[in-house]
């Protein structure tokens, strides 16, 4: 018969708590990495964003392409998950999911979330990695790696930021 008591408040205080963020790593036909230019704070992001309360890192990756970019993308496997100590906004841990978001093959269909997001732009990795916020700039060769193997790759970040 199962125990249906809560545990004690001691106990779920020394949970660990955190903020997730679910991106979505898209590229075009030639593999160039799909970034965001936000209009509320410095350094490009990939398209994502914060994971809201009741719904997976999954489908807050699917929910912030859609706000992001306009567009129903199928939200593929999972490439990279970082795990940062303490966001440079959040003072909380975070942990980053990078989705593999896929190829657009015409970037007429992106449809900018304007109240967010000033422009995007398809870059080579390297200027990709030049324009992207400093926590961001490792995930694209991880992103990459991780497609190539086909398998996840696991990266903890230290220091703070996402």
């Amino acid at each position: 018969m199962p125990d249906d008591r809560k545990p004690p408040a001691t106990f779920i205080d020394g949970l660990a708590m955190h903020i997730a963020v679910a991106c979505a790593f898209i590229t075009d036909p030639e593999g160039r990495p799909l970034i965001v230019e936000p209009n509320y704070r410095d350094g490009w992001l990939f398209v994502g964003g914060l994971v809201d309360r009741g719904e997976s890192p999954h489908e807050g990756c699917a929910r912030e392409i859609k706000e992001e970019i306009g567009l129903d993308l199928p939200v593929g496997d999972l490439l990279v998950v970082d795990w940062v100590a303490r966001g440079d906004r959040l003072d909380m841990p975070l942990t980053f999911y990078l989705f593999d978001g896929g190829v657009i093959e015409d970037p007429a269909t992106i449809k900018l979330q304007e109240e967010e997001l000033s422009r995007f732009e398809f870059l080579s990795p390297d200027d990709a990695i030049g324009l992207l916020a400093d926590f961001n700039r490792p995930r694209v060769p991880l992103a990459l790696e991780a497609r190539r193997i086909g398998r996840t790759i696991y990266q903890p970040t230290h220091v703070g930021a996402a």
